[in-house]
């Protein structure tokens, strides 16, 4: 072999050997790039994650301390005192039956009972109180609206959280439209605040005309709507136009309802079936004085 031939393999030999150490710095720095990034946004995956959950703990320390403080200086009962569970349906400017409430109306009735000591008490308060004789203020109230009508979000739910009040909906479950009724957007926002969202069955169906499986249908679906739009338990039901018959009871136990509220005018207490809590019916066409007075001489 020539002596050019030598210098020529040598040049070929050395070429080749820089093109492999250049590949294989750059796959090297790459890999270790990878590895470091990798790593940065698995320490950023994890301080989110940590700020994430101290978020969450505080939010939860917050609802706790609410929840504790709700009844702070207020006088408290174990007593089967009988509480006073109020029944609205719409409100509206333009009140054109008695089951629509003016929301000037509704917020005069709001102040009397805020300003005279009442209390507004949750679903699971009265629950407690009634089954595990948990004590609650001795002026306990219990403001519902029946149907879940899209007013008890834009007229009443602002006078609510005005006077830090709480109340319970009671929803239809296939009138969820967002506009004559509640929007799941609504009852979501409504829910988080505090406000409990309860069944009025799917269909607000008269539910002493239909069979037990029929019954025990409507009921679970129902139940099944709510709780997936609010994320909690629904426990307890208002029956439509306060129908309901043994077959009720049943398939609402069979359902997983606690509780169930009819259209009897009294109060709820210890004496009642659980399942067939009384309430005070409140009808626009009411005054004041007509107001207080079921407030204050309403029987057990």
């Amino acid at each position: 072999m020539t002596t050019k031939n030598k210098n020529l393999k040598y040049i070929i030999i050395i070429l080749l050997s820089i093109t492999f150490l250049i590949f294989a710095y750059i796959f090297i720095n790459g890999v270790t790039s990878k590895n470091n990034n990798s790593s940065v946004n698995s320490d950023n995956k994890s301080e989110n994650s940590v700020y994430s959950n101290l978020i969450e703990s505080i939010d939860d320390n917050i609802k706790n301390n609410n929840k504790k403080n709700r009844f702070e200086n207020v006088s408290l009962t174990s007593d089967n005192i009988g509480i006073p569970v109020l029944y609205y349906h719409s409100v509206d400017e333009n009140a054109a039956n008695e089951v629509t409430i003016n929301p000037e109306k509704l917020k005069e009735q709001l102040d009397y009972i805020n300003d005279n000591n009442y209390v507004t008490i949750t679903m699971t308060e009265l629950y407690d109180h009634i089954e595990n004789n948990k004590p609650i203020p001795e002026k306990s109230i219990l403001i519902t609206f029946d149907d879940g009508y899209m007013n008890n979000y834009t007229e009443a739910f602002p006078l609510l959280k005005e006077l830090n009040m709480t109340a319970t909906i009671f929803c239809v479950g296939n009138s969820l439209d967002g506009s004559y009724y509640l929007s799941e957007e609504a009852i979501k926002e409504m829910s988080d605040y505090g406000i409990d969202i309860e069944s009025h069955t799917v269909n607000h169906v008269h539910l002493d005309t239909m069979s037990y499986d029929e019954q025990l249908l409507e009921l679970k679906n129902s139940k099944n709507i709510l709780e997936k739009i609010t994320g909690k338990e629904v426990l307890s039901l208002a029956y439509p136009f306060g129908d309901y018959n043994d077959n009720t009871i049943k398939a609402a136990k069979d359902a997983g309802y606690k509780m169930g509220f009819t259209t009897k005018l009294g109060l709820s207490d210890r004496t009642d079936d659980i399942y067939k809590l009384d309430r005070i019916y409140i009808s626009s066409s009411y005054d004041m004085n007509t107001f207080k007075n079921l407030l204050k001489n309403t029987a057990k």
